[in-house]
């Protein structure tokens, strides 16, 4: 197994991200690397066509990147790794991991996956963007299956 300094956890706030948080942490702790822990909002704009109208003060990307903070600490500090970077981008899932990924060095990249076929594997999904594009291990975490 690869001697692994710094893993990127990706967190999507799912029902399974505990599963893939306790597997990455467990997979640091063996091998005492750096942890650090993204997530990515969507970018909304596309939501609304062009002339639509929405309220002057209505910024609802930064309150799901703040909200997304908010929550993403909570989990760091309760996994007890209160002192791991955090990162909350916005943009395309997949794009940003890998992005921040290599501007921060990271030799492991961790998320989970569902295993989806058909439809949804010709659309594409993070874990697959994130295995084709990273130039980095990536663990994908078999998630929504039975656990041993």
């Amino acid at each position: 197994m690869a001697n692994y300094q710094h893993i990127l956890v990706t967190v999507d706030f799912s029902s399974e991200a505990d599963y893939v948080i306790d597997k990455a942490l467990e997979l640091a702790m063996a091998q005492n690397a750096k942890t650090s822990f993204i997530h990515v909002v969507e970018y909304s704009g596309y939501l609304y066509p062009p002339d639509t109208p929405l309220p002057v003060d209505l910024d609802l990307e930064a309150q799901f990147v703040e909200k997304a903070r908010e929550n993403l600490a909570s989990i760091v500090e309760n996994k007890g790794v209160p002192g791991a970077a955090q990162y909350v981008e916005v943009g395309s899932p997949a794009l940003q991991i890998v992005h921040m990924a290599q501007e921060h060095a990271v030799d492991l990249i961790v998320l989970g996956s569902h295993g989806r076929h058909g439809l949804q594997r010709i659309l594409g999904s993070t874990a697959s963007g994130v295995l084709h594009t990273s130039t980095c291990d990536v663990l994908a975490v078999r998630v929504g299956v039975c656990k041993t």
